[in-house]
C-alpha cells in the first residue's frame, strides 16, 4: 500500500479540460485505485423507508448503510423530500458510493430534486437494466456507473456538463445511450469497454470535447444520431467521425401531458393514466414512477394502483432523451368513507361550441354538511366566465344557507378550486340536489366530439369537524355545432324542442338537453322566453329582440285572493293585470303544511293555452302555462287561473307565489316579485286591552293609547317602520299575509 500511495501523491493528473495526454498504463493504475481505495467511512444520519441519508442544513444526501456497499435491493424510489423527527429535508444529492455493489437493486428512480451524483455512486450495481438521469442533475462523479454489467440503456439529462472518468466503463451489455444537450466534454474511458453499444444519441448542438480515442472503443459498430443541423460538425470532428454512421435524430418530444393531474382512489382500486407526447412523430414511450410506493404504485402502462392511504405523486418522463416530465397527484382513501356524502357531476351533457353553458354540481349528503371543497378540471377549449376578478359560479339558494360563501381560484390552467363554507357552521339545506352552477364558455375553435370534465380532491365537512372524502367524478361533455332552438340536438327545430324546453322549465330533466341551443334569447337563463322563442322558430316567425327587459313590473301585475268553500277547501284566484300582450308564464307555488293542490284550471282568458303542474324537489310546485301557437292571453285584466286547495290549516296559513316569469310573443320577459295569499277567514286579531291590531279590507288598523313604533312587513317581504300616534292609525297594504309589530306584540294578518 505504501507504493500505491506514493504513486497517487506524485501523479500530476490534469483534467480533460486541459487536454493532457495520459498513458494507458497510468490510466489502468487509476482504475485499479478506484476499485481498491475504500469509500470514506461515515455513519448515516437517519434512515427512512429503507433509504439512508446524511443531512446538512435542510438538505439531505442519499448515502449507504455501511461502507462495504450492498446497502440496497429491489426497486429503489428516491423521494424529493423526506420527513424525519418533525423536520422536512429536500433530497438534493446522491453521495459518493451511496449504492456501491448493491447487486440486488433492480431499478432506481432518481427524482427531479437531485442536483448531483457523487463518485462511485452506482459501481457494480449489476441488477440495473436502465438508468435515467433527470434534467435537474448538473454533475455526475467519476466511475458513477462503472461495472454495471447488465445495464442496457442510459439516458443522461440535459443539465449535465461533463461525463466524468470511467463513468460507464465495463457496462458490458449497454446498447443504447442518450447524451444530454448540455454535455460539453467526455472524460477518459467514459464509455470504454462497452462492447455492445450500437446506438448513441447526442443532443448537444456542438460536438462535445472528447478524450481522444479513449472515450468509446466500439465506434465501428455504433450509429451516432445528432440534430440535423449538427451532422456536418460531428462528421468533421476528429473523434466523433469515427462512428460507423452519423444520422439525424428523429423528432424529439417537445410536450408531455397527462389526462389527469389529480385522481382519488379507494384502497385496492386502480386507474389508467394516459400520456400524450407531441409532436405526433416523436417517440410515444414514457417511463412511469411513483414517489411513494407505500401509497400508490404505477406499472409500465401507466396503471396506478392504490396500496395504502395517503398522497403520492406519479411522474411520467419521456424516454427519448428529452426528459420531459408530467405529474399526477394520487390521493388514496380508506374504503367506504365517501358513500354517504358526495359531490356529483352530470354523467353527460351536450354544449354548442362558441356558446356559453352551465355545468351543475350536485351534493348528496346523509350528514349535516356545512362546508365542501373540490377541484374541477376543464378540457382545453373550455373556460370559466369571470366578472372582473371573480369567477362566475352561482351558489344555489335552495341548498345553501344565508351564511354560506363561495370562493374560487385557478390552481393551474383549466383547474379551479372551489371552497364553500359557513362562518356560523350552518348546514346546507336538504340532502340531495344541485349545489352550484359553473358558467362556462366553449371556444368556437373546438372540434365536435366528446371531452371530459373531472372533479377531484372532493372533501366535505360537518359542524363537528368530521371530514368526509368523496370519490372523483367525471362528466362527458359532447361539443357540437347546433342551430338555435335545437334543444334536443336532433338537427332540426320542431315541436320536440318545444316539449324539451318545457320539460326543463318543469324540472323534469330532459335527456338529451342542449343548454346553449335551448337558450333561444341568449340571456343565460332557460325560461318561458325561450319557450316562446322556439315556438316562433317552428312557426317560421323568429325575431330576436334587442335588449329584452328582464324585470319590468310596471307592465304586469299578478295578485291573488282566496275564498273558503267549506270542507277544508279553499279556492285561490290568481288575477293578471297586463298592459302588454302575454303568451306564456311560469311560477312556483309553496303550499302550507298539510295542504295539497286538488285542482288547477285556466280561465277563459287563456282558453287556447295549456297548463302543466310538476312537483319540484322540496315539495313546491311549478306551473307552466303556454301555447304552441304563441296565442295571446285575452284582455288585459282579470282572473288567469284558479287553484283548489285541500287540507286543514291554521288561521295564519298562506300560499306563497314566487319565481314568476311571463313572456310576450317576441320573447320579452317580465318578472313579478314573490307574494303570499292568506287562506284563513279571520281578519281581526286583538292583542291586548291596550293595543288593537286588525285588518279592514286592504287597510291595517293600529289602535294604541300612546305614541309607538309600527313595523309592517308586507306580503312581498318588504319592511316599513312607521310612527303611530295615540289613537287610531290606518296603513295601506297589499293582499296576502302581513306581519305587524307594535306595542311589543307581533301579529299576523290575512289581508283580503
Amino acid at each position: 500500500m505504501n507504493v500505491i500511495r506514493i504513486i497517487i501523491t506524485n501523479l500530476k493528473y490534469k483534467t480533460i479540460m486541459e487536454k493532457k495526454t495520459l498513458s494507458r498504463r497510468v490510466a489502468a493504475v487509476l482504475l485499479i485505485m478506484a476499485a481498491m481505495v475504500p469509500v470514506t467511512m461515515r455513519a448515516f444520519t437517519f434512515e427512512v423507508g429503507g433509504i439512508y441519508y446524511d443531512v446538512k442544513g435542510h438538505e439531505a444526501t442519499v448515502t449507504y448503510k455501511t461502507s462495504g456497499g450492498n446497502s440496497y435491493s429491489g426497486d429503489v424510489v428516491i423521494p424529493e423530500t423526506v420527513n424525519y423527527s418533525g423536520a422536512v429535508y429536500q433530497v438534493t444529492a446522491i453521495g459518493n458510493g451511496a449504492f456501491t455493489k448493491s447487486s440486488g437493486m433492480t431499478s432506481v428512480t432518481i427524482p427531479n430534486s437531485i442536483v448531483s451524483i457523487g463518485d462511485h455512486a452506482f459501481v457494480a450495481c449489476t441488477g440495473l437494466r436502465e438508468v435515467f438521469i433527470p434534467n435537474s442533475v448538473k454533475t455526475m462523479g467519476r466511475c458513477v456507473f462503472h461495472s454495471c454489467s447488465n445495464l442496457n440503456k442510459a439516458v443522461i439529462g440535459n443539465s449535465v456538463k461533463i461525463i466524468d472518468e470511467y463513468a460507464f466503463q465495463y457496462c458490458n451489455n449497454l446498447t443504447d445511450v442518450v447524451i444530454g444537450s448540455s454535455v460539453d466534454s467526455l472524460a477518459i474511458k467514459a464509455f470504454f469497454d462497452c462492447h455492445k453499444l450500437v446506438n448513441v444519441t447526442c443532443l448537444a448542438i456542438e460536438p462535445p470535447a472528447m478524450y481522444a480515442y479513449y472515450c468509446f472503443d466500439n465506434y465501428g459498430n455504433a450509429t451516432l444520431s445528432v440534430n440535423q443541423s449538427s451532422i456536418f460538425a460531428y462528421r468533421a470532428d476528429s473523434n466523433w467521425k469515427r462512428f460507423r454512421a452519423i444520422q439525424s435524430i428523429k423528432s424529439m418530444a417537445e410536450q408531455l401531458t397527462l389526462d389527469r393531474s389529480m385522481i382519488t382512489l379507494h384502497g385496492g382500486e386502480s386507474q389508467q393514466l394516459i400520456a400524450k407526447v407531441l409532436p405526433e412523430d416523436a417517440s410515444p414511450a414514457v417511463r412511469w414512477a411513483s414517489n411513494d410506493v407505500e401509497v400508490a404504485t404505477v406499472d409500465v402502462e401507466g396503471v396506478v394502483s392504490a396500496v395504502g392511504t395517503g398522497v403520492a405523486t406519479i411522474t411520467a418522463t419521456t424516454a427519448d432523451g428529452s426528459n420531459l416530465t408530467a405529474t399526477c397527484q394520487v390521493r388514496v382513501l380508506s374504503d367506504g368513507v365517501q358513500d354517504n356524502n358526495v359531490l356529483t357531476l352530470p354523467e353527460e351533457f351536450t354544449v354548442e361550441k362558441g356558446k356559453p353553458c352551465v355545468l351543475p354540481v350536485a351534493m348528496i349528503n346523509k350528514n349535516a354538511i356545512t362546508a365542501v371543497q373540490c377541484d374541477i378540471t376543464l378540457p382545453e377549449g373550455f373556460s370559466l366566465e369571470s366578472d372582473g376578478d371573480r369567477l362566475l359560479i352561482d351558489l344555489l339558494d335552495g341548498r345553501a344557507a344565508a351564511s354560506h360563501g363561495l370562493s374560487a381560484r385557478m390552481m393551474a390552467p383549466n383547474v379551479v378550486r372551489i371552497v364553500i363554507s359557513s362562518a356560523q357552521s350552518e348546514p346546507f339545506t336538504g340532502n340531495d340536489g344541485d349545489l352550484m352552477l359553473l358558467h362556462l364558455n366553449v371556444s368556437d375553435d373546438m372540434e365536435d366530439g366528446d371531452y371530459e370534465v373531472t372533479m377531484t380532491n372532493v372533501i366535505l365537512a360537518d359542524a363537528g369537524a368530521m371530514t368526509y372524502y368523496a370519490a372523483d367524478a367525471v362528466s362527458v361533455v359532447t361539443v357540437k355545432s347546433y342551430t338555435r332552438g335545437d334543444a334536443n340536438g336532433d338537427g332540426t327545430v320542431n315541436v320536440g324542442d318545444y316539449v324539451t324546453i318545457a320539460n326543463y322549465i318543469l324540472n323534469m330533466d330532459p335527456n338529451p338537453f342542449i343548454y346553449s341551443a335551448a337558450d333561444v334569447d341568449e340571456n343565460s337563463t332557460i325560461d318561458v322566453g325561450d319557450l316562446v322563442g322556439v315556438a316562433n322558430i317552428v312557426l317560421g316567425d323568429f325575431t330576436m329582440p334587442d335588449n329584452a327587459p328582464r324585470h319590468n313590473d310596471s307592465d304586469v301585475t299578478l295578485t291573488g285572493e282566496s275564498i273558503s268553500s267549506g270542507d277544508n277547501r279553499v279556492v285561490v284566484t290568481l288575477n293578471l293585470d297586463n298592459d302588454v300582450d302575454l303568451t306564456a308564464w311560469q311560477m312556483n307555488l309553496e303550499l302550507p303544511e298539510g295542504v295539497r293542490l286538488a285542482d288547477a284550471e285556466l280561465t277563459s282568458r287563456a282558453a287556447r293555452h295549456q297548463l302543466v303542474v310538476n312537483e319540484l324537489d322540496g315539495g313546491s310546485l311549478r306551473l307552466l302555462g303556454s301555447s304552441m301557437n304563441n296565442d295571446v292571453v285575452t284582455g288585459h285584466e282579470g282572473a288567469l287561473l284558479t287553484l283548489v286547495l285541500e287540507g286543514s290549516t291554521g288561521g295564519d296559513a298562506a300560499l306563497t307565489v314566487s319565481d314568476v316569469v311571463l313572456a310576450e310573443a317576441n320573447m320579452t320577459t317580465h318578472a313579478v316579485s314573490p307574494f303570499s295569499i292568506g287562506m284563513g277567514n279571520s281578519a281581526v286579531k286583538e292583542v291586548n286591552s291596550d293595543t288593537r291590531i286588525y285588518a279592514r279590507g286592504l287597510d291595517i288598523i293600529v289602535e294604541t293609547p300612546v305614541d309607538t313604533r309600527v313595523e309592517l312587513i308586507a306580503p312581498n317581504g318588504m319592511s316599513r317602520v312607521l310612527e303611530a300616534k295615540a289613537g287610531v292609525n290606518t296603513y295601506r297594504c297589499n293582499r296576502g299575509l302581513c306581519i305587524v309589530k307594535a306595542g311589543g306584540r307581533v301579529v299576523k294578518l290575512n289581508v283580503q
